[in-house]
């Protein structure tokens, strides 16, 4: 009898561990165990502040400050997640009828964007929302274009850095990249025929941050206060630094496991938000468009943005991991029905996901980065970090299968549950 209750408790033991905490059956709050691990993360980690930020609905459910700067106040600079934004206001325009989206976006602008090698494919609004025109990620001189003079040519790692570029004009800077007789065109800037594949361009994006100052007459941070920050009550975000003093991250960059404290960067077309005010976005973004009293888009139109036009999904992976297959409008698209889009810039890093059909979203900021050096040992090992963050959230809040967060105890204790219940079989019968 006594073997009997204790191959039952064993049993009992191991399924345990299966069968994920009550917490994720989605009830958007973080456990306070996995505040506690964040917390810890943070400090072996060295990330310098990390803030998060969970919805569920049509509300923040949990908002999380970790290390130096805890204020849910504080803003960081959100890099490429801003290109979620800059989409929602080209499909503004498009909504209003200022532009279409098939069109040609040299038909907005003062000067021609051809592939002179395609010249007879027209350039449109949807390729530039998608990443397909076929333009390169980055135009020469880019990262030291809109930096105000503050940039560190030291820690470029083999950037260019040329004066005379810096606080040019955006559509004069466009201008001397993209057509033919510019001073910074060149053939490398076309990499295939517009239409045709998916290759990420910060470029293309500018094309249409451009096209929105030029169709609607205003700057795009008078646009997008007016058209989408104070819809959303996105009260702690903008593109000028000077409206947050005081209650700006710090950002750092880090160089062979030190982070090195880095001054504010400023620049027209850098936004920086805080966790909750992404939050509000996510809302929005899963609830056709509305937020509280104030529809940023149809529902019609979230549901195009949100439609894969490039598809990466791949065959070869585990079920289980969080993988990137496509792209939409502005979107990426992930597995686990999640979307979103990740950002970096210099000193600060974040992502956010969110479910439409969960209605649930986790957005996270941080503010150490590696000046974009992408293959560094310090890049790497930030994208650890931020990344076990990412799992024990989404896994505590019901976004993502419990065995993401470790696939080997899964492994070893599926394979000890099947030999106790073989032994537990055998045992029974030899009686």
């Amino acid at each position: 009898m006594k073997r009997k209750i204790t191959s039952i408790c064993i049993i009992l033991f191991f399924v345990g561990l299966l069968i994920p905490p009550s917490n994720a059956a989605g009830s958007g709050i973080v456990s306070s165990h996995v505040e506690e691990e964040i917390g810890r993360i943070v400090t072996e980690g060295n990330i310098p502040s990390f803030h998060a930020c969970v919805v569920s609905e049509d509300k923040i459910s949990w908002v999380g400050g970790f290390g130096a700067q805890t204020d849910s106040g504080t803003v960081f600079l959100i890099g490429s997640i801003q290109k979620v934004l800059v989409a929602i206001s080209i499909l503004q325009l498009y909504e209003n009828g200022s532009i279409e989206l098939d069109n040609d976006v040299s038909d907005y602008l003062p000067f021609e964007v051809s592939n002179p090698s395609h010249s007879e494919v027209d350039i449109t609004v949807r390729m530039l929302l998608a990443h397909r025109t076929g333009l390169a990620s980055i135009m020469p001189h880019e990262f030291c274009y809109d930096w105000e003079g503050a940039y560190y040519p030291s820690y470029a790692y083999g950037r260019e850095y040329y004066t005379p570029v810096i606080n040019i004009s955006l559509g004069d800077f466009l201008s001397e990249c993209l057509t033919p007789s510019g001073s910074y065109y060149g053939s490398s800037n076309w990499l295939f025929e517009p239409g045709t594949q998916y290759s990420y361009s910060n470029t293309g994006y500018k094309v249409l941050i451009y096209l929105i100052e030029t169709v609607s007459g205003q700057s795009i941070s008078d646009y997008m206060k007016g058209h989408i920050f104070t819809p959303l009550l996105m009260n702690n975000t903008g593109f000028n630094s000077s409206y947050f003093i005081g209650h700006h991250a710090i950002p750092h960059t880090r160089i062979s496991g030190s982070n090195l404290e880095l001054p504010i960067w400023d620049g027209q077309y850098m936004m920086r938000s805080t966790v909750s005010d992404l939050g509000h976005l996510m809302i929005a973004l899963m609830n056709g468009g509305q937020f509280g009293d104030s529809q940023i888009l149809q529902s019609e139109t979230i549901d195009m943005m949100l439609e894969r036009v490039s598809d990466f999904a791949s065959h070869n992976t585990v079920p289980s991991e969080l993988r990137w297959e496509g792209y939409g409008l502005g979107l990426d698209i992930f597995s686990h029905g999640l979307f979103g889009h990740g950002g970096s810039t210099i000193g600060f890093r974040g992502l956010m996901y969110f479910n439409p059909v969960e209605m649930m979203g986790y957005v996270w900021i941080a503010n150490v980065n590696c000046i974009l050096n992408y293959n560094s040992i310090d890049w790497n090992e930030i994208s650890r970090n931020t990344t076990k963050i990412r799992d024990l959230v989404l896994v505590d809040v019901g976004l993502f299968p419990a065995s993401q967060l470790n696939p080997v105890l899964l492994l070893v204790t599926s394979v000890v549950l099947v030999i106790v219940l073989i032994n537990l079989i055998i045992r029974y019968r030899r009686r």
